[in-house]
């Protein structure tokens, strides 16, 4: 018998030449392997015709394991689960329940190097029939986890295969466990969330208490980022799941932190699930006290994320009344701090339009807000007009002390990912909520900085031309064109464009010292944007006279710097702001 002609007949499935090898009636051995260490039982189990599998079985030695492995730890079973060849599973197992007992243990209970079983391939390669066929056969499989943790239950509610979790449910002795510390409950809570389909027959809520009421010690577990099955709930908004959870008047869940410090009640503030935070202050008001790792409550999340809708409900709980100028540990900042750093407008507006807000609340760094004139003679509430979040005036709502907006390290949204252990940033993946129209308002303070920098080469420029003249120099160091009338414009445009340039950088260099006086904003800043752009056009002009000056006057380059000039001046005029062109 060719040992490697019958490997080939066997992998090609030409069922004719196997069978001739084998018809002198040679017994087939286990010891020959291919390179992957695959013995005659795998190659059959691979090529996916039972009838090979069945010549195979019928022509092995007596008593040959029928459990032998591959260099990877699985079995000829593991391949025919994984593969979705029901009938070959069916011929393995039944000839090893003719053979003894422990024969069918040792090969359904087989796992890989992975640890996982032929049922764990089954189930997370969605082979329906297969999964049944190994439950009948070994009820007990349910109960075994591969190396990361997984359970088959498991696998089959984080791979949205419901069906077949409803069927290895019904299975008195099954394990809910799942990797990084979840179980089956935090499985169902995610998959049912972003599943378009359960059954027909079932609605996700109903699912997930079929697996609640399986596993009721489920709901208190947390996973390795310290989110219990409610913290997913509350961050995907699913209102039904949550009063699901809710129902057993559990107070130690809803207070219930994750590694951050926070509750279900901060994550859906800061997801802006107002239906569930509505829900979980009714059922238990004193999750409001809450603080995370940072000492911030609810509002401090919502206000940081722009949830207006958040802040409206937090505002409005009796059971927040006496939090609402709560400061947070890492630099005692106030929920009004927080969305003026984050530039969450409407929620300041909200905040500021509220008496019972401290407006001037100082936070660890002795900072507190500055308010527009218009606003501070007010004394019970802060008004803003009704354009204000499309103003530049908004700018003016700075520190006192005159520093920029400084935001606080970006808040981390959690994935059911990775994003993630390492770095903290982890869970179903989503995650942190939109700027909106506020993003878009220019920064005047990183105008400032690129201005200062753009003034500071024209100013360079324009001193090393003054003394680099077009032309060149004769024998006594004089200009060659001096008589030139362009020339001369050369020489007043740059002289402009240097002085304004200068003044510019003058103006910026002083804002510190005069920064605090009320005409700052007003006078100072448009005339510095002012000069620079006059800068900006007279080193235009230069450089055109200076081209024109050692041009002949017939020159088409010269016509055409002519021609540029003009129209680059008149439209520079009309495109003038009229704060600028008034002051």
């Amino acid at each position: 018998m060719n040992t490697a002609r019958l490997f080939d007949d066997a992998i090609s499935g030409n069922i004719d030449s196997f069978n001739r090898e084998i018809s002198d009636g040679a017994l087939i051995s286990l010891e020959h392997v291919t390179p992957s260490g695959n013995c005659i039982l795998h190659v059959a189990a691979k090529s996916g015709q039972a009838q090979i599998m069945k010549s195979v079985l019928d022509s092995l030695y007596p008593h040959s394991p029928l459990h032998a492995t591959n260099f990877k730890g699985n079995t000829a079973l593991h391949i025919a689960a994984s593969l979705g060849y029901l009938y070959m599973s069916e011929l393995l197992i039944t000839r090893a329940i003719d053979q003894e007992a422990e024969v069918k243990r040792l090969l359904l209970k087989a796992q890989n190097e992975e640890k996982n079983t032929a049922l764990h391939l089954a189930v997370k390669h969605g082979h329906n029939d297969i999964v049944d066929l190994l439950i009948r056969k070994e009820p007990g499989l349910t109960s075994i986890t591969n190396k990361a943790g997984e359970s088959p239950l498991f696998q089959a509610v984080d791979r949205g295969f419901f069906e077949i979790a409803l069927r290895i449910l019904d299975i008195s002795e099954c394990s809910d466990e799942g990797r990084n510390k979840m179980n089956v409950l935090h499985a169902a809570v995610i998959r049912v969330e972003i599943s378009e389909y359960i059954s027909s027959t079932m609605s996700p809520r109903h699912f997930v208490r079929k697996m609640l009421d399986k596993f009721p010690n489920a709901i208190m577990k947390a996973d390795d980022f310290g989110w219990t099955p409610l913290h997913y709930a509350a961050y995907f908004g699913n209102f039904e799941v949550v009063k699901l959870f809710l129902e057993n008047n559990n107070i130690s869940l809803a207070s219930k932190r994750d590694i951050q410090g926070m509750s279900a009640l901060h994550i859906s503030a800061r997801e802006g699930h107002c239906d569930v935070m509505s829900a979980i202050i009714e059922t238990f008001p004193y999750t409001c006290e809450l603080l995370d790792n940072r000492g911030r409550t609810a509002l401090h999340l919502a206000a940081e994320s722009g949830r207006t809708k958040a802040v409206k409900i937090l505002l409005s709980s009796s059971a927040f009344r006496d939090l609402i100028n709560d400061q947070e540990n890492e630099k005692g900042n106030t929920a009004m701090h927080l969305a003026t750093i984050k530039r969450r407008y409407k929620v300041l507006i909200l905040l500021a339009d509220d008496t019972r807000v401290e407006k001037r609340a100082t936070n660890k760094e002795g900072k507190t807000l500055r308010f527009p004139p218009s606003t501070t003679k007010k004394k019970k509430s802060v008004t803003f007009p009704s354009n204000y979040l499309q103003s530049e005036k908004l700018m003016l709502m700075r520190w006192d002390r005159g520093e920029d907006f400084l935001s606080l390290e970006q808040e981390v949204e959690r994935e059911t990912t990775e994003e993630q252990i390492a770095e903290n940033e982890g869970h179903a993946a989503k995650v942190q909520g939109g700027t909106g129209a506020a993003n878009n308002i220019v920064d005047l303070e990183e105008l400032k900085k690129y201005n200062v920098v753009v003034m500071t080469l024209v100013t360079t420029v324009t001193f090393a031309a003054a003394f680099q003249v077009p032309g060149g120099y004769d024998s006594h160091g004089k200009a060659n064109l001096v008589k030139s009338r362009d020339f001369g414009y050369f020489l007043m445009y740059d002289t402009f464009s240097f002085g304004s340039s200068a003044a510019s950088l003058l103006i910026y260099f002083a804002m510190p010292a005069i920064e605090k006086m009320t005409f700052v904003q007003k006078i100072v800043q448009p005339l510095a944007v002012f000069l620079s752009m006059i800068s900006l056009l007279s080193m235009y002009f230069a450089f055109a006279s200076g081209i024109r000056a050692v041009l002949d006057e017939k020159s088409v380059l010269d016509s055409v710097a002519r021609s540029n000039m003009v129209l680059l001046l008149g439209s520079a005029i009309s495109k003038l702001p009229v704060e600028v062109k008034e002051a």
